[in-house]
């Protein structure tokens, strides 16, 4: 994917908008583990409800941090052959790479989507009293949005020519 510099208006503003979410919710965490742990040290206390939410919070950032990585294909990868591949062979490499993560984060939506949907039935109750169904709901988010991405990735590696493809 390309650089947020060369980005439509529309879509450097939705990754700032991310970037301000993660901000934030690193922020946060911070204040609170740091007033969890003031309190625990000084007045022998502390909220009750803060380290479910801390547990909570950290899937989120996970979650959000994914999808950050997502956005400009900056995942993990382990890429050995890609030097020595011919640009052709490397651009259908990628496409075929793109394709089959979108599958995969397709996959894992649906399935924490349809446990997001049991928790709705359910009821529970998780970190400070919310609803299990509402804290859990940024696997199926970000995962539908991760393969969204991938999808897009590969249908833009479809239409550029092999020769035009740079190399890592």
């Amino acid at each position: 994917m390309q650089q947020a510099s060369s980005e439509h208006p529309a879509l450097r503003w939705l990754h700032r908008a991310e970037d301000t979410l993660l901000a934030s919710l690193l922020g946060g965490m911070i204040l609170l583990a740091c007033a969890q742990i003031f309190l625990r040290n000084f007045f022998d206390g502390g909220f009750t409800w803060a380290d479910p939410l801390l547990r909570v919070m950290v899937l989120w950032l996970g979650m959000l941090g994914a999808l950050a990585a997502s956005r400009g294909n900056k995942h993990i990868v382990i890429d050995v052959l890609s030097p020595v591949m011919s640009p052709r062979l490397l651009q259908i490499s990628r496409i075929i790479t793109g394709l089959f993560t979108a599958a995969v984060c397709a996959g894992v939506a649906w399935y924490a989507g349809q446990f997001v949907l049991s928790e709705w039935d359910y009821g529970g109750r998780g970190a400070a009293n919310l609803p299990t169904a509402m804290l859990a709901s940024i696997i199926p988010f970000a995962f539908s949005l991760m393969s969204l991405r991938y999808l897009i990735y590969a249908a833009l590696l479809l239409r550029q020519p092999a020769a035009a493809e740079q190399k890592p």
